[in-house]
């Protein structure tokens, strides 16, 4: 509209710099302007007009009907009392509870009620965590709120399309909800579209259809991740060699113990604890091929090392030791830390628990202690965290606790919940207190740190935990 426009303008320069175009303005307003003695009183009653106008003065669109209707939804909505909490949620910001929250619903089968979902969208559309349980639970309702919102388009992103259109033309959203789809119920069909389009796709979609790829993992994709090795993106080239390492007869790790076999030796020496010899590799155009692009530098060698032992099978060791054994030894031509690091990479791509325990035990505060005993059984995990807890400083331990992959099984929750009950007054026990409070299972949620004490009879991080472990149980038992 050219007389808002206008208006715009001469208000933003002044008056006295600009005089406003009465003849673009409607001849209803410019009767009533055009004999203000002041202009900026006359730019000011004519923008009162307009805005009148653009609410309120346009005609009516031929030819608009109604927009169609959702598709009906069969699910029940969440009871009333899990409503009026989603309400309180909403209201105090709580955005990790928020999450906790849909995805208890998506697993109970109910689903939101259509008024709530526009401020949840919201939520979900600077939150990128909310927004696969959000479109869960919102099902068609949320779908058609996404393809009539583009900021709500995620709400789109879990439409089972029954044709290839979605994999063909959609989104980047949709593509990636076909995919993950087609590779539960018709993997070959998948895999085929997707090596049909690999060499089109922008590097970022490469590696995430690779991330989805790796959820459904098999001996035959072996061949197509041994492809993207030489990948032009470094994410896409990591991602596949992780991916390799899940593979235990890959050819990939059999190159890699090729190489790492002229590089190891075990020096022994009388009376004295045997030496790890390690010689670092000399470059080789083939590394390359397999993925290992090291930054030019004076420790190229140390990282053509790294790589090599980091994707090589652990099984590999085996003829030198046991991992306990390994991990003890005293090492020769390479850093201590970075052999510890790159067996550390190499135990947690392959879950081998024998050499993450080793590891952990070798180097209880290390930076990879958190993701070895991810590696863990849940009852190795938990007992692994009560011995660090009588070791660790409460500062390194507090560190291990925020650095710990979830979701925690039941068994490192209760060890977790049983530490905090039993640590005195301290500013890091209660900042790993708030953390547990919120991240242990729905099973720990009546731990005895839940009954909330008096005010003053505690410090009050205890009952701030005590609160939210008391708010998270009826929050599930309200959708039980």
């Amino acid at each position: 509209m050219k007389a808002w426009e206008d208006l715009v303008s001469t208000a933003l320069l002044g008056t006295r710099r600009r005089t406003l175009d009465l003849a673009g303005q409607p001849p209803a307003i410019r009767a009533l302007t055009e004999g203000a003695q002041d202009p900026a009183d006359g730019v000011l009653t004519a923008a009162a007009l307009v805005t009148n106008y653009r609410r309120a003065g346009r005609l009516p669109i031929p030819g608009a009907r109604r927009e169609d209707p959702a598709e009906p939804d069969g699910r029940p909505f969440v009871p009333p009392a899990a409503r009026e909490r989603l309400a309180r949620l909403l209201h105090a910001n709580r955005p990790e509870l928020l999450e906790e929250w849909l995805n208890a619903v998506a697993a109970t089968g109910f689903r939101v009620p259509p008024d709530q979902l526009p401020q949840l969208a919201e939520n979900a559309r600077t939150r990128v965590s909310l927004r696969a349980p959000l479109a869960a639970v919102a099902g068609a309702v949320g779908t058609w709120l996404g393809e009539r919102n583009p900021d709500w388009a995620f709400l789109v992103a879990t439409v089972a399309d029954d044709n290839d259109d979605a994999w063909q033309f959609g989104t980047p959203a949709r593509r990636q909800a076909w995919l993950a789809r087609a590779l539960a119920e018709d993997p070959a069909a998948a895999r085929a579209a997707l090596a049909a389009t690999w060499r089109s796709e922008p590097a970022d979609l490469r590696a995430a259809f690779l991330g989805l790829l790796g959820e459904h993992l098999a001996e035959e994709d072996e061949p197509f991740l041994d492809d993207a090795l030489a990948d032009r993106a470094a994410g896409v080239r990591d991602t596949a060699t992780h991916l390799l390492g899940r593979l235990p007869e890959a050819d990939l790790g059999r190159r890699m113990a090729a190489r790492l076999q002229d590089c190891v030796t075990v020096r022994s020496r009388e009376l004295r604890a045997d030496v790890l010899q390690l010689t670092l590799p000399e470059a080789d155009d083939t590394l390359l091929r397999d993925g290992v692009r090291v930054p030019h530098g004076p420790d190229q060698g140390t990282g053509r090392l790294r790589a090599i032992i980091s994707a090589t099978p652990l099984g590999f060791w085996a003829k030198f030791g046991t991992p306990a054994d390994l991990v003890g030894m005293l090492v020769d031509g390479c850093p201590l830390p970075v052999l510890r690091d790159s067996w550390a990479t190499a135990a947690i791509r392959q879950g081998d628990e024998a050499w993450a325990q080793a590891l952990v035990e070798a180097e209880p505060g290390g930076r990879s202690t958190a993701a070895l005993i991810g590696v863990l059984a849940p009852e190795r995990q938990a007992a692994t965290v009560a011995k660090l807890a009588r070791g660790l400083k409460v500062e390194a331990l507090t560190r291990l606790i925020l650095d710990l992959p979830r979701p925690w099984p039941e068994e490192l929750g209760r060890v977790l919940l049983d530490w905090v009950a039993a640590q005195q007054d301290h500013r890091l026990v209660a900042h790993a207190a708030t953390l547990i409070a919120k991240a242990v299972p729905a099973a720990c949620l009546g731990h005895r740190l839940a009954v909330i004490p008096l005010p003053g009879e505690a410090a009050p991080w205890r009952r701030a935990v005590a609160e939210t472990l008391t708010f998270r149980r009826e929050m599930h038992e309200e959708l039980s």
